[in-house]
């Protein structure tokens, strides 16, 4: 909870967001909300921005407000309800996203291998799920989100295929690396070659290079960065990355949505080695080298905004 001696509106607001949220709140607490509304025209202003913060967050921001337990009156009376809703949502969800029953999936925060029936090896970034589809001709594996990386065992009968946001990566006896965006993939060789396909557009892409590809089609290779892999070992490696690609890497690494509140922040460098189970620590301490400040909107949604002057610190 905030502090309302030293909360700004923005504070507030976003603090309001999450109590109205809840399922349980009550009449008192509306009329307060619209007291305090009616206070400042400040407040007015906050509300409209707090809004779009939180509709933005989308579902991260609803589980903030639902992780709120019920008072047990009204939990009696909706059990029921909220029973059989659970049940025809939680099918509608497990259909719509095939993820949700992938072949192998980590959690957040969670690093797993796995050594697959030709010898191969997969190791699984946290939040990644990929399905694996064997046959006698072709080695294919579908990865729906996340990151993973591949040792792959030599079968030139059978080829190796990784299939990702609408593109394929071909293993010819390699080691590489496949990472997917919110815009496309990023594939990364860490030994030999692999080939590329999207679209019309083909590339060979050797060790020690990078490349993302997505619906504009295969960008332009890149020296790679070994340690961008460091997540292998339990650690997040930053040389001058902008803040932006800093959140989207330790996202996976944390329960609440990592939200960018402000634009002008998203070029800050950050140069930083993150052990990944301190993940929410070290976001936690940009504060200290950046002119950021970091705010816990309840459990699942935490915002990362510009830094306070000292004007509004007084």
């Amino acid at each position: 909870m905030t502090d309302p001696q030293t909360a700004t509106p923005l504070d507030q607001a976003l603090e309001w967001c999450v109590r109205l949220a809840d399922p349980g709140v009550t009449v008192a607490q509306r009329r307060a909300f619209e007291r305090w509304l009616a206070a400042d025209e400040l407040h007015a202003q906050a509300w409209q921005r707090a809004q779009q913060v939180w509709q933005a967050a989308g579902p991260a921001a609803e589980r903030s407000a639902a992780r709120r337990p019920l008072a047990p009156r009204r939990r009696a009376r909706l059990a029921g309800f909220a029973s059989a809703a659970l049940v025809l949502l939680g099918l509608l969800l497990w259909n719509l996203d095939p993820a949700r029953h992938a072949d192998y999936r980590t959690d957040v925060a969670q690093v797993r291998s796995w050594t697959l029936d030709d010898g191969s090896t997969v190791q699984l970034a946290p939040h990644t799920a990929l399905d694996v589809r064997y046959s006698e001709g072709e080695r294919r594996i579908r990865l729906y989100r996340g990151e993973a990386w591949f040792q792959v065992a030599g079968n030139p009968q059978r080829p190796f295929i990784v299939e990702s946001a609408g593109g394929t990566t071909h293993a010819l006896g390699t080691a590489f690396d496949v990472r997917v965006l919110d815009d496309g993939a990023q594939v990364s060789v860490t030994e030999h070659v692999v080939r590329i396909n999207q679209g019309q557009q083909q590339l060979d892409l050797a060790s020690g290079q990078a490349v993302r590809y997505g619906a504009d089609g295969i960008g332009s290779p890149i020296a790679f960065d070994v340690e961008q892999l460091s997540w292998r070992e339990q650690r997040l490696s930053f040389r001058n990355q902008p803040l932006q690609d800093v959140i989207a890497r330790l996202q996976p690494y944390s329960r609440a949505h990592l939200m960018l509140f402000d634009e002008g922040l998203k070029h800050l460098p950050v140069t930083a080695s993150v052990r990944t189970s301190e993940a929410d620590a070290a976001l936690r301490s940009l504060q200290v080298v950046l002119p950021v400040q970091v705010t816990e909107v309840g459990p699942w949604l935490t915002l990362i905004r510009p830094a306070k002057t000292p004007a509004e610190k007084r």
